[in-house]
C-alpha cells in the first residue's frame, strides 16, 4: 500500500480516451473497478453512454475526489472485501490497468464476470505488455529494474504478454471481440515502423494491450 503514497495525481485521474471506440452504444449501468477519481466514468456519462455509473476505488482520497463525479462510489478492496449484496450487474465493465496490480487476477476477473456482469454484458480490459522493447532489450543485458509508472511500475505484481493477457479473458469464460494494441511511444512513430516491418516487431512496440469481451 505505501507505494502508492509517492504515486502523482495524475495517475488516479486520467481519463481513458483510448476506450472510446470500444464502448458500445449504450450500456445501463456502467461499473469500473479501479476508477480513481472518476474521470472516465464521467466521460462516458456526459457523452450519454450509460444511465448509471458505479465505481470501486481502494484509496480513499480518490474515492473521495470521485464522489462529485460518480453515481455511486465503493471504497474497498476488490481482494479482500465484499461488494454489497445489492450492487447488482452490469452492462459493461471496465478493468483499466487494474488486474497486473492484483495478487490474483485470474480468480478476480473469473468473480466478476460471474457475479456482476449481466449476460450478453461487455467488460473492457487493459494489460501492459511484458514483450515491450523497454522489458525486453535490458533483460538481454541482466537487467530488471522496476520504475514509478510504466510496465515495470512497482507497484504492478503480475506480467502478462499478449498470449497470456488472452488466457486470462478466455480462463474467465469471456469471448474476445476485439484486440487493440496500443503504443506510449509516439515518438517511434511505431505504425510506420510496423508497416516497414510487416509486423514483425509489433508485440516488441506494444506498450498495452486493450481487449473488449463479452459473457
Amino acid at each position: 500500500m505505501n507505494l502508492y503514497v509517492s504515486k502523482k495525481q495524475d495517475y488516479f485521474s486520467a481519463v481513458r480516451y483510448e476506450i472510446l471506440d470500444l464502448i458500445p452504444k449504450f450500456s445501463r449501468r456502467v461499473l469500473e473497478v479501479g476508477c480513481g477519481s472518476g474521470q472516465t466514468l464521467e466521460m462516458i456519462k456526459n457523452k450519454k453512454l450509460c444511465s448509471e455509473t458505479v465505481g470501486i476505488e481502494l484509496f480513499e482520497e480518490a474515492a473521495d475526489a470521485a464522489r462529485c463525479r460518480v453515481d455511486v462510489i465503493h471504497c474497498l478492496d476488490i481482494e479482500k472485501d465484499q461488494l454489497p449484496e445489492t450492487i447488482g450487474k452490469f452492462d459493461l465493465i471496465l478493468l483499466l490497468d487494474v488486474l497486473e496490480h492484483l495478487v490474483d487476477p485470474w480468480t478476480i476477473l473469473k468473480k466478476i464476470t460471474d457475479l456482476y456482469l449481466s449476460e450478453g454484458g461487455k467488460i473492457i480490459v487493459s494489460l501492459p505488455n511484458a514483450q515491450h522493447f523497454s522489458l525486453v532489450f535490458p533483460l538481454l543485458f541482466g537487467s530488471f529494474r522496476y520504475t514509478d509508472k510504466g510496465i515495470l511500475d512497482k507497484t504492478h505484481l503480475r506480467f502478462f504478454t499478449k498470449s497470456s493477457s488472452t488466457d486470462l479473458l478466455t480462463g474467465a469464460l469471456l469471448k474476445i471481440e476485439t484486440m487493440k494494441p496500443t503504443s506510449l511511444d509516439i515518438h517511434l512513430n511505431s505504425g510506420k515502423l510496423n508497416a516497414i516491418t510487416f509486423g514483425i516487431f509489433a508485440n516488441l512496440l506494444t506498450s498495452q494491450y486493450v481487449y473488449l469481451a463479452s459473457k
